[in-house]
């Protein structure tokens, strides 16, 4: 078992979790749900943005 840390953000908050992922070790025996306030009808590209971001493998 591991923690999970759960992040709730609006649209603007991607940039403040990013900035927490980029000062992460890669292996932190924890997972990171980022649950965030975005336009249903749109596409995501979060997870491609994210792993640009960190070392941390991002799904």
């Amino acid at each position: 078992m591991f923690p999970i840390v759960g992040v709730g953000a609006s649209a603007g908050g991607l940039e403040a979790f990013s900035d927490l992922l980029r000062h992460l070790p890669e292996k932190t025996g924890m997972a990171f749900v980022l649950v965030q306030h975005l336009d249903p009808t749109h596409g995501s590209v979060l997870p491609e943005i994210l792993a640009r971001k960190t070392t941390i493998p991002v799904e």
